[in-house]
This record gives structure tokens, C-alpha cells and sequence, in this order.
């Protein structure tokens, strides 16, 4: 068993990254299949009626090298732009989505 004692440095960076940034790396993330469009706007239309939390899947995009997965509910676009407004009530987070870079939707 580790004990923390006053000799083990910890840097605070470390602890910020596992306490907020836990961001799961492609390693940790199975490749779901590309939803179809069509699916993929059934089950957004059924989240926002429903009020349900989903997982979005992202697709790879030109300037990040790893896939990433995105939690929380939907909410109304402002100005009824093209774009997905996905709010996560445990991290406090806002994401802005392109219904193109969505590969895959999951409940929790």
C-alpha cells in the first residue's frame, strides 16, 4: 500500500489533470461504427424531446490526433444554426458540435 508522505512530491498539475481533465484517450475509447445520418438525427430529435443524457462520439478531426466522446444533454441552438449545443451538468461544460463530426450516439 503507497503512503503519502512528505518526501513524495506531487505537482499540482497532476492533480488538476486527474481531478478535472479526465479526458478519455483514444486507447480507453472503443471505435463505434458510423452512425447514418438519418439515425444520427432520430436519436438527437429523441434526446431533446426526452430530455435524455447521451454520449456523442466524435469523429477525428483535421487538428486533434485521437478520438473523443462528449456527455450531457441537448439544448436549443441559438439562431437555429446548424450546430449542437451539448451541456454536461457534472463538469459545468458547454460543447458547440457540427452534427458532420458526430460518428456515434450512446445512452449511459
Amino acid at each position: 500500500m503507497k503512503k503519502n508522505t512528505l518526501e513524495e512530491q506531487v505537482h499540482p498539475f497532476n492533480f488538476l489533470q486527474k481531478k478535472f481533465f479526465l479526458s478519455t484517450t483514444t486507447d480507453e475509447i472503443a471505435f463505434l461504427p458510423q452512425m447514418p445520418r438519418e439515425q444520427i438525427s432520430f436519436f438527437l430529435t429523441q434526446a431533446f424531446t426526452k430530455k435524455k443524457k447521451i454520449i456523442l462520439q466524435l469523429n477525428q478531426l483535421k487538428n486533434q490526433a485521437r478520438l473523443t466522446e462528449s456527455t450531457g444533454y441537448i439544448r436549443c441552438a441559438p439562431f437555429k444554426r446548424s450546430q449542437i449545443v451539448l451541456e454536461d451538468p457534472l463538469t459545468h461544460m458547454t460543447y458547440l458540435i457540427l452534427p458532420s463530426d458526430i460518428r456515434h450516439i450512446r445512452l449511459p
